[in-house]
């Protein structure tokens, strides 16, 4: 998707300046990273109810470090996928803010993904 398109109506042919593009840009990497912090607590919340012992017996401090590392980075990859989506509501929320502009009725508002159409009832 092009910086440019985004944050503009259809009536409206201006391009953005380029202002406004490296603020959408920082928009969009913060944004991530919001979303990465948010799935690494998720992560870390998840390891708490584990099992704190693996095959040798008792996990180290190590291997406690290790899966916090990699917990981090998995979190990170996640985000930048932008699968759960958690990145892409916050750019929409905080898109006219960041480009000086009043926000429309129709940018604030979250449209759910279709849902499949109803299958017939099991008798």
């Amino acid at each position: 998707m092009s910086l440019d398109k985004i944050g503009q109506n259809a009536a409206q042919s201006q391009p953005l300046t380029n202002d406004q593009q490296k603020n959408l840009q920082k928009l969009h990497e913060t944004a991530q990273q919001m979303e990465s912090l948010f799935v690494n607590m998720l992560f870390t919340e998840m390891r708490k109810t584990t099992s704190q012992t693996s095959l040798t017996g008792k996990q180290s401090q190590a291997e406690q470090t290790f899966e916090s590392m990699l917990d981090e980075k998995r979190s990170e990859d996640l985000a930048k996928t932008g699968s759960l989506g958690l990145a892409k509501m916050i750019e929409q929320q905080l898109r006219s803010a960041v480009l000086g502009t009043p926000p429309d009725a129709q940018s604030n508002v979250i449209v759910p993904p279709t849902a499949a159409p109803p299958t017939e009832e099991r008798k």
